[in-house]
């Protein structure tokens, strides 16, 4: 997610994906046309080519150049859709955690049934709105920018089986019969839901949970931790997202993996307790690093630069005297005549602008006498209300307030970047959100350690209980200031501070992560609050924790 959809449009559009994204659009659309035109039957009149009389020549049928063509501008319109609203996004269930034992359940995909049952109302009115947009505008948009093209590149492969003229040139009027337009409008439908029917299916069977027969998916590994750990460590999005989910899964749910987790402590790279940890904690503490380079920007590219400075290479000594400084042309000869004189002026004032500073104003290098006269000619040509309109202020002023209409109405509504947008930037990562992966990584990371007061038998959780804590409270806390302390942005015109508190400024996805933290630092205390002392935790940070976590008041 990005600040503003503009800017995820600058980001992406010109990207591999969204150009790949474009191609299986057109390629989709032109072998649904095929397959269209090669099985309608005889009778529908969408041949190639036009038979007439036996005396006439053949000519091209412009009939299914514009079925064609349809199909074309609804693949541009569903890209153009699959692109705004993301339809590659795979939505992972979370919950807000509403009572003490709820962290215990895991998030629960839907069904993909009951998924499909409830999009499949709302895709047939899409489909339905850009059918009867594309039969009324099709018509306009073929003749105007598509027709002389689509002939063009027809007729050339036409002529490679037919031989057809040359010189062949369309009708003056397009084939608008009413029956192709109505072809267009059905086949157009069918097009339409079979893109968005399998869109759905996808999505709706991918989101399922990664289980296998109710087991976690990589129990059927031949090393079950090692390729959790690689899940963890993936590159790929979606790789990361279900395997912290599956690690979610077994912090609640699975008895022997927890085991197996805590008495793997011979594997290379560390026990896995730890390269669990690191992996969960390198989610939450993202958190922290990305509010400190967006609140100290020049420090980071500061350190950067530290780091990439070369050394300085000590030169060779001067062996010559250095350049000389004063003028090395003489000074031109004084004028002799009028025309010299009006040469000389006109150098001199080109001159003059030329080397003269960009911030410069050319009033300043006017003299006293010309400025009179600007300001007497000003005086009889306009009016004092006139002046005051074309005057910077003024011009400044209407500029604005016409710019903040434009950001009110909906053109306006790709340039705002939100108050929620740049938060969710921040706190959950750009350009993917890391809202659900953060989400498992504090609960799996709760829910490890409670359970390894009664499973863990090597005593390899203990000493990390504090860092857990520290970096549980310290990412509250910077969430909290951040989101405090932002200042809106001048686009954001619907921008409402005027509720005050933490209401007023309250993001619904960074609500979730707060209150896993929470409830990650309730569980932690309770569990281990009488064992602080000899873990590590002072008692400062105790009480700390105990403000955050709700237990005492602040």
């Amino acid at each position: 997610m990005t600040a503003s959809p503009f800017e995820t449009f600058r980001q992406f559009f010109f990207r591999f994906n969204t150009v790949q994204t474009w191609a299986w659009y057109f390629f989709s659309a032109w072998w649904f046309g095929e397959v269209y035109i090669w099985s309608a039957s005889y009778r529908a009149n969408l041949h190639w080519v036009a038979e007439g009389k036996s005396y006439e020549r053949l000519r091209l049928n412009e009939r299914p150049i514009y079925l064609r063509s349809v199909f074309c501008m609804l693949a541009i319109v569903q890209s153009f859709l699959h692109i705004y609203y993301d339809y590659d996004e795979v939505i992972l269930p979370t919950q807000k955690i509403r009572n003490p034992t709820s962290i215990k359940d895991p998030h629960r995909a839907i069904s993909p049934l009951m998924q499909l049952r409830k999009t499949i109302p709302s895709l047939w009115q899409g489909a339905v709105a850009r059918t009867c947009a594309t039969s009324l505008l099709g018509p306009v948009f073929y003749a105007v920018f598509i027709r002389r093209t689509a002939w063009t590149w027809t007729l050339y492969f036409a002529r490679l089986v037919w031989d057809v003229p040359r010189a062949s040139e369309p009708a003056r009027i397009p084939p608008y019969h009413i029956s192709l337009i109505l072809r267009s409008a059905t086949s157009g439908f069918l097009l339409i839901t079979l893109w968005e029917l399998s869109n759905a299916v996808f999505t709706s069977y991918v989101s399922q949970e990664p289980l296998k027969g109710g087991n976690p998916l990589t129990d059927d590994s031949g090393d079950p931790n090692g390729s959790l750990l690689n899940g963890l460590k993936a590159k790929k999005e979606l790789s990361k997202k279900f395997a912290f989910w599956e690690l979610r899964y077994i912090s609640s749910l699975s008895l022997i993996r927890r085991k197996s987790i805590f008495s793997d402590i011979d594997r290379a790279g560390g026990p896995m307790w730890t390269q669990v940890m690191i992996a969960c904690l390198g989610m939450i503490q993202g958190i922290s690093g990305r509010i400190a380079e967006f609140q100290n920007p020049q420090l980071i590219a500061s350190l950067s630069a530290q780091q990439q400075q070369q050394p300085t290479v000590q030169g060779l000594p001067r062996m010559s005297a250095p350049l000389r400084q004063e003028p090395v042309v003489t000074n031109p000869l004084p004028p002799k005549n009028r025309r010299e004189r009006i040469e000389s002026n006109i150098g001199t004032v080109a001159k003059s602008y030329g080397q003269s500073s960009p911030s410069r104003e050319p009033m300043l290098s006017l003299s006293p006498r010309a400025k009179r006269y600007l300001g007497t000619a000003r005086d009889k040509l306009l009016t004092q209300d006139q002046q005051k309109i074309i005057s910077p202020a003024s011009l400044t002023s209407t500029f604005n307030d016409y710019l903040m209409q434009f950001l009110r109405s909906q053109l306006g509504v790709p340039f705002r970047q939100t108050f929620r947008r740049r938060v969710c930037a921040v706190v959950l990562g750009t350009p993917y959100s890391d809202l659900v992966p953060i989400i498992h990584a504090v609960e799996s990371l709760t829910l490890l350690a409670v359970s390894s007061l009664e499973e863990d038998s090597y005593g390899t959780v203990n000493k990390d209980i504090p860092l857990l804590i520290r970096t549980f409270v310290s990412t509250m806390n910077s969430i909290e200031s951040f989101v405090q302390g932002l200042p809106p942005h001048w686009t954001d015109v619907d921008f409402d501070d005027s509720v005050g508190g933490a209401a007023g400024r309250s993001v619904d996805e960074v609500g979730l992560i707060m209150d896993s933290l929470k409830e990650g630092v309730r569980r932690l205390v309770e569990t281990f609050g009488e064992y602080a002392l000899d873990l590590g935790l002072g008692q400062g940070e105790l009480r700390v924790a105990r403000q955050v976590a709700g237990l005492v008041d602040r």
